[in-house]
This record gives C-alpha cells, sequence and structure tokens, in this order.
C-alpha cells in the first residue's frame, strides 16, 4: 500500500489507567478519526486508553480520496494499525467502528478472525440507502470506470439535528464526499456478508441504532442484532436520531456516551 498513515492516541493519566482493554476506533467514510476527540477525551478521562488511525484517503492520511485500491487495503491496514496498538496496551482491544467503521469492524471480526475483548457497533453502514438511479449509475462506473472518484457532497444535514454540528463538520477541511465504485461496492458486499454471517459473533458487542436514520436502512442493522447470540448482544435504539449518534444535540449524545461508558464496565479485570 505505502501510503503513510495518521494514527490518534488518547492516553489517561497514570493515575487514572483502568485495569482493562484499551480502545480502538474506526471511523466513517469521508470523515476522520479527529472528529471522535470527544468521546476519546471521555473515555480517557474515565481511564481508557483509546487508538485510532485515519483510513487511506481520509484525513491526514495519504492516498486518493474516495478510493479503496486494492478492495481489501482498508482491512489490512486497519488490522496492522490495530495490533501494533495491541502491542502497546499488551491485549487486545474493545474495536469501535462508526458507519463504513462498523462494516469495517465487522469484517475484521467475522471474517478475518481479528481478536478483540468487544465490539461497539454505532450506526454500522450494513445497507446503506441508495437510489435506483444511483445503482444503476454504480453498475455503469463499475464497469467503466470503477476507480473514478467523484465528489458527490458532504452533507451534514443529514447526520444530526445540531445546528453547530453541521456547521463545524460542514467547515472541516478533512472531511469529504468523495466515493468511488471501489468504495461503494466494497462497503455493500462487506456489509452483506457481515449480515449473513452475524450469527456466527462470538463476541460481546454492543449495537447503536439511529432510529431515523437518513444514511443507513436501520432495519437490516436490527436484523444483524437480531441475528447475534442474545448473550452476546446488547442493543440500544435512539427514535429519532440521525446517523451521527455521537454528534447529535448535547443531550441526545450524552445519553450515547452513558451507555458506551456503562457498557465498557464489564471488560475491567
Amino acid at each position: 500500500m505505502g501510503n503513510a498513515i495518521y494514527t490518534h492516541r488518547w492516553n489517561p493519566s497514570p493515575k487514572q489507567a483502568r485495569d482493562a482493554p484499551g480502545i480502538y476506533l474506526l471511523h466513517g467514510t469521508g470523515e476522520h478519526a479527529g472528529r471522535y476527540q470527544r468521546l476519546a477525551d471521555r473515555l480517557a478521562l474515565a481511564g481508557w486508553r483509546v487508538g485510532a488511525h485515519d483510513h487511506p484517503g481520509h484525513g491526514q492520511s495519504e492516498g486518493k480520496r474516495g478510493l479503496i485500491d486494492p478492495p481489501g487495503a482498508l482491512a489490512t491496514q486497519a488490522a496492522l494499525q490495530i495490533k501494533e496498538f495491541a502491542c502497546e496496551t499488551g491485549e487486545s482491544p474493545v474495536l469501535f467502528g462508526h458507519s463504513l467503521g462498523g462494516v469495517l469492524a465487522s469484517e475484521l471480526v467475522l471474517e478475518h478472525n481479528l481478536q478483540v475483548a468487544g465490539l461497539v457497533l454505532s450506526a454500522p453502514a450494513f445497507v446503506p440507502h441508495i437510489s435506483k438511479l444511483d445503482r444503476v449509475k454504480l453498475k455503469l462506473l463499475t464497469v467503466v470506470a470503477p476507480s473514478l472518484c467523484l465528489d458527490l457532497g458532504y452533507n451534514a444535514r443529514n447526520l444530526t439535528h445540531d445546528d453547530d454540528e453541521q456547521r463545524f463538520a460542514s467547515h472541516d477541511a478533512l472531511n469529504h464526499g468523495f466515493k468511488s465504485a471501489t468504495l461503494v461496492n466494497w462497503l455493500m458486499q462487506s456489509g452483506s456478508r457481515s449480515l449473513h454471517h452475524a450469527h456466527e459473533l462470538a463476541v460481546d458487542t454492543l449495537l447503536l441504532i439511529a432510529g431515523a436514520d437518513p444514511v443507513v436502512d436501520s432495519s437490516q442493522t436490527r436484523l444483524f442484532g437480531h441475528r447475534v447470540s442474545a448473550d452476546r448482544m446488547t442493543v440500544h435504539e435512539y427514535d429519532g436520531y440521525y446517523h451521527e449518534i455521537l454528534n447529535e444535540t448535547p443531550a441526545w449524545r450524552e445519553r450515547v456516551e452513558s451507555d458506551i461508558t456503562q457498557w465498557l464496565t464489564r471488560f475491567d479485570h
């Protein structure tokens, strides 16, 4: 792959550090791991060691925006970064993935047998909303120009009800709307495989569903949760929330953060 990858670390003070696994964050498409600063700071303050990286072609990492080449590049790079973080902390982390990151996290665990302590899936994009016209365009691009990266725009109003968060996201120079057929095909195919193999998931999992998600088909996310063994799965659904549940209005996102931190206490040694 050869592209430089930008990494993030949020570490607690020695006095606050928990005797627990670290937490590794996988961000969504068109964004970057720095957008999880608020959650990471909260976790670090509570004693958790937190790591992340910007996917190739995202944030401060190198690579063409909107392109996955070869198709397994995201998973390969993520596995390398997660294993490096595990070496730093001395044990396999809890893996957190939002949207595309949730699909990637599921693929790593279900298909690549990546060792993790647990799994948190935030509005995972197993089945994104794609119009019939866009599906036709995707088929055409897959044939004639699979690596062509088109700027489809970045619409923060579909992500959160919070006006300030919409403004921050829209003015964040590291966010982008570039996508290619390689990226969208990987996302749809990997998400489909995760839905098919959900019953094989054998790690404690927290599934967070945005109840009014305009980006992802939440009914399919619920189906994923139903297919996982009940003794492994905890589900929280947030009625009325848009896709970025961690960037919703202050009271709403506080509920999500509290649910995450409460669930994570099970990993204290």
